[in-house]
C-alpha cells in the first residue's frame, strides 16, 4: 500500500486527526497546486476544476472534520 492509499484511508476512517500537511500531501497528489495562502486559508487549484480552500486551524493541531468532508467530496473518494 502506497504512502497516498494510506493517507486516503486516513481521510475516510480517521476524519479528526487530519492536518493541514495531510490536505497538502493528498490535494498535491491529485494535481492540485498551491494558489495562494492567505490569512488563515490555503487555495489549491487545478485547471478545470474547482478550487478547493483549506483552513488553517487557530489554537489547534487539526482540521474540522466538516472541511475533510468538503475535500473528500471534491476529490471523489466516497465508498
Amino acid at each position: 500500500m502506497t504512502d497516498i492509499e494510506k493517507l486516503i484511508r486516513k481521510f475516510l476512517t480517521d476524519k479528526t486527526h487530519i492536518t493541514v500537511d495531510d490536505c497538502d500531501k493528498l490535494l498535491t497528489s491529485y494535481g492540485y497546486e498551491l494558489h495562494k495562502k492567505r490569512g488563515g486559508h490555503c487555495t489549491y487549484h487545478k485547471k478545470g476544476d474547482t478550487p478547493i480552500t483549506v483552513p488553517i486551524p487557530k489554537n489547534r493541531k487539526y482540521i474540522l472534520s466538516p472541511y475533510v468532508n468538503k475535500i473528500i467530496k471534491d476529490l471523489g473518494l466516497e465508498a
